[in-house]
Order: C-alpha cells, then sequence, then structure tokens
C-alpha cells in the first residue's frame, strides 16, 4: 500500500524538518490509535453506568413505580418507554466492552504490508465497535428525556 510517490521521496531526501515532523506526528498517531480506542471505550463504559446508576435511583425514589401499572395496551407502552433507555445502554455497554474483547489476526511478521494491513484491520474493529457503542449510548438518552417530559407531566 506504499505510494511510489512516498518511495520517492524518502530515497531522494528531500524531506524537510516540517514534513519529519508531520511523518512522526502521524507515526505517533498511529501508534496510540489503539490505546485512545481502549481509553474511549472506558470513558464511555463509566459514563454508561453513570446514567444507569442515576435512573435507576431516580426511579426508585420517585412514586412512578408505584402508579405505572401495566395492565393494558398503553400501560404496556410506558413501561417498555421507561426501560427503552436501559436496554439501550445495555447495548451501548455491551458493543463498548467488545473493543477490549480479544480477537485472533493473522499476519506475517516479516511481511510490512501483511502487519500494516492487520494492525488496520484491529483500529477498524475497535472504532466500529465504539461508534456502534457511542450511537446508542445517544439514542438511550432520547426515550431518557421523553421519560422526564411524561414524568414531570404526570406529576
Amino acid at each position: 500500500m506504499t505510494d511510489v510517490n512516498d518511495q520517492e521521496i524518502t530515497r531522494s531526501g528531500s524531506l524537510t524538518k516540517l514534513d519529519r515532523f508531520w511523518l512522526e506526528t502521524a507515526q505517533g498517531a498511529a501508534k496510540d490509535s489503539l490505546d485512545a480506542l481502549e481509553e474511549a471505550a472506558k470513558q464511555l463504559i463509566s459514563v454508561t453506568c453513570l446514567l444507569q446508576a442515576t435512573y435507576f435511583a431516580a426511579i426508585y425514589l420517585s412514586n412512578l413505580k408505584e402508579n405505572l401499572v401495566a395492565e393494558n395496551a398503553s400501560g404496556w407502552l410506558l413501561v417498555l418507554l421507561f426501560v427503552l433507555p436501559v436496554i439501550l445502554w445495555l447495548a451501548s455497554l455491551s458493543l463498548a466492552v467488545r473493543v477490549f474483547k480479544p480477537v485472533t489476526y493473522k499476519t506475517n511478521l516479516s511481511s510490512p504490508d501483511l502487519a500494516r494491513q492487520m494492525y488496520g484491520e484491529m483500529v477498524t474493529y475497535k472504532q466500529k465497535q465504539l461508534q456502534r457503542a457511542h450511537l446508542f449510548l445517544v439514542l438511550g438518552l432520547i426515550p431518557l428525556v421523553l421519560n422526564i417530559v411524561l414524568y414531570l407531566a404526570w406529576i
């Protein structure tokens, strides 16, 4: 995947100090990308757990659980609406934890191209899981806002 122009520039030695700086910066970012994704997943897990704990505490301390009766379709719909944030946040947690799941990648450490491809696959997998986890976290906030509005209108 190395561009011919990249090889020509480095062979001719025409790199400026600024060029070298940006190449080193990009190399450092590439090396640190897995750690950055895993740190972001840890933060996402913390935020999701905090949201769930706060949500459960709010429901426990409110009189909602006594007033919410699921006897008919509208009652079940309300129950689903109040449970929906938790379901979405559990999906977010599941996806964020997958960032840390060990996956076996085949590579040949004597081949720079295969090593680069393997590293790219690792980063892509973790990034995809993290993006999905973030999406479910944000989606969980939508019914949360609806629940707050509904609860405030209820009391």
